[in-house]
């Protein structure tokens, strides 16, 4: 778990976009094989990445791992899929320059539901921000309405529709990270980018197993202590 906060404001965050990018390179120079990027939103992705094209970072990104996009059209999904899968095999297999690739994805999009990212495929998991549902949907509105006049608050003094808005968030969540890990042999790194995963209200909605062994890096020098650490543990 990394403390950021995907902020809002324009001038912030370009800031915080460049800072995600760097982290992202340091972060490809020490895991093996395949790297699986999960943004909130197509939109989001495509702001960062040509954010990431006018600074160099994609370019720096591309020096150790080849950068597949998950397509909007649903048709293309599996081609793009076939692709990084090929290209991360390769790269483990042969172990040049390039270690691996990146596939940026988008949370309930075609790649984070019923796709697995076994082994070499999803050796790193990276959640960017939280993928809080449209608070603008009529069907959302209505839905909380609904349950603040039904149902009492928590015992934090929470509204019954402000905890559904996050429930809807954290399965989200947890099924994009549910694509990897997925026999007994199986491993991988799980980043939380952002300081919201911090709050207790969130860690309780996220799976036992990834709950109970979160590491907090406050610092970016610390992430890249804990996760070379991580892999040396691993390796065969």
């Amino acid at each position: 778990m990394v403390e950021f906060s995907a902020a809002t404001v324009p001038e912030i965050e370009l800031t915080w976009i460049e800072e995600l990018g760097r982290v992202l390179c340091n972060v490809c120079n020490v895991v093996p094989g395949g790297i699986v990027c999960f943004f909130p939103s197509y939109d989001y992705e495509k702001l960062v990445i040509s954010a990431w094209e006018k600074s160099g970072v994609l370019a720096k990104l591309q020096l150790r791992k080849k950068v597949f996009r998950e397509p909007k059209r649903s048709g293309l999904a599996e081609q793009v899929l076939s692709e990084y899968s090929d290209c991360v095999k390769r790269c483990v297999s042969w172990q040049g320059s390039l270690t691996g690739a990146v596939l940026m994805c988008v949370v309930g999009g075609k790649m984070s539901e019923g796709i697995n990212f076994s082994d070499d495929l999803g050796r790193c998991v990276v959640m960017v921000g939280l993928p809080f549902p449209n608070m603008n949907s009529p069907e959302l509105k209505e839905k909380m309405t609904y349950l603040n006049a039904n149902f009492p608050k928590d015992q934090d003094g929470r509204q019954a529709g402000q905890i559904h808005y996050e429930n809807l968030c954290m399965k989200a969540v947890n099924q994009s990270i549910g694509r990897a890990i997925r026999h007994k042999d199986d491993f991988a790194s799980i980043l939380l980018l952002d300081q919201r995963y911090l709050r207790g209200n969130i860690i309780s909605k996220l799976p036992n197993w990834i709950s109970q062994h979160l590491q907090k890096a406050e610092k970016f020098p610390l992430l890249m202590q804990l996760l070379p650490k991580f892999f040396s543990l691993h390796k065969k």
